[in-house]
């Protein structure tokens, strides 16, 4: 498929913390490549159990196929409703997500955690307003629910009611101390405040928490770097490094604070930066043959669109596409007839992510052909 300028790649959700790669037009229809044959059911607390530990496992696209499998053999099982919607909102599908979850409050209008989870999916959405009257409701039926008080801390941030915000994240960080999100999240509202004495306060508490949180390091060094506290925004610098040593963001900042104390070092990090800008040209020259090889794909040259997908792979190497790059090597090899080797290139693609609906769909679509043979 058509790979999106770098830029435009990727587009975060605010709640769900999911990503969805963003492709230019067409996708691969994998229901073409493989015709799927009746098969022995399993019962729908089998499939609950097994979609539970694929998403443990952070199995996403699989445990999402197994769970609209239990949904339509419980449709009114509220655990196996809440759980699909759970898994649907992480992947980016926050409108399938609070159908889900209206359903499950009309099954449970007692249940405060359905209202928290519908309040996320609604937030995701975009609509706040719906969202902050979920966590009241949540809220109204279980007052200590940390995770009510947190999420509308988050909905009150996002509608720049910073005050109102700081208020509920004190309170669900008194309900919860030692959970990192509560201060994570209410640093914003400090910050949109001004009160960069109190943003640092929190990030020292989500780093103390969370030592390998690099965002929050950064946000920590900015907020010292904002407060003329070079020194310490070093060490946080520094620190994040230590987790994530190709962190453009941390090299870039710590170059620049240490242009004044040790301009030798600056140097040598501002070369390590700028060779980090060209590596990601590589994966624009990589789009751009994947682009190709989906042309070739398109007036059903398969051998063209391999040669230049596995091309494609080569110039890649590990980066910020590979996973998209397995994933439609495999479909196209599938479409070639070689099954097994595309097979492979899928499990490559979902071992890389394993939100990848379309890999996983296809490995089912193999699985459920060999047991067939």
């Amino acid at each position: 498929m058509l790979f999106a300028s770098r830029e435009t790649s990727k587009k975060p959700l605010r709640y769900a913390r999911a990503c969805a790669f963003m492709m230019a037009c067409c996708t691969f229809h994998v229901g073409s490549i493989f015709a799927t044959a009746p098969q022995p059911t399993p019962t729908s607390s089998e499939l609950l159990d097994q979609g539970r530990k694929l998403l443990e496992a952070g199995r996403l696209a699989e445990a999402e196929l197994v769970l609209d499998r239990a949904a339509k053999l419980a449709p009114s099982d509220p655990l196996i409703l809440t759980l699909d919607a759970r898994v649907k909102g992480r992947l980016g599908e926050s409108s399938s997500a609070f159908a889900l979850l209206k359903r499950v409050i009309r099954l449970t209008p007692r249940s405060a955690l359905s209202h928290v989870d519908l309040a996320i999916a609604l937030a995701d959405s975009g609509d706040l307003n719906s969202a902050l009257a979920e966590t009241a409701t949540a809220i109204s039926i279980a007052p200590a629910l940390a995770i009510a008080h947190l999420n509308r801390a988050r909905i009150l941030s996002d509608m720049k009611e910073d005050r109102e915000a700081g208020n509920e994240f004190a309170f669900a960080g008194r309900l919860a101390p030692a959970n990192p999100d509560c201060y994570f999240y209410w640093s914003f509202a400090e910050r949109a405040q001004g009160n960069f004495t109190r943003e640092t306060a929190l990030l020292r508490k989500v780093v103390k928490l969370q030592p390998g949180n690099v965002k929050a390091h950064i946000m920590l060094a900015s907020s010292l770097l904002d407060q003329n506290r070079t020194a310490e925004a070093v060490t946080e610098l520094r620190a994040a490094l230590a987790i994530d040593p190709n962190s453009t963001q941390a090299i870039y900042k710590l170059s620049r604070a240490l242009r004044a104390t040790d301009p030798e070092e600056s140097e040598k990090l501002r070369g390590q930066f700028d060779r980090l800008k060209v590596q990601n040209s590589v994966v624009d020259q990589a789009k751009a043959l994947a682009n190709q090889a989906f042309h070739a794909f398109t007036v059903q040259d398969w051998r063209e669109s391999i040669r230049l997908y596995s091309e494609a792979i080569e110039t890649c190497g590990d980066c910020e596409i590979e996973s998209a790059l397995h994933r439609d090597l495999g479909l196209t090899l599938c479409r070639d007839g070689q099954i097994e080797p595309g097979a492979e290139e899928l499990r490559k693609a979902l071992a890389l992510n394993p939100e990848d609906r379309d890999a996983a769909t296809a490995l089912e679509a193999i699985r459920v052909r060999n047991r067939l043979e």
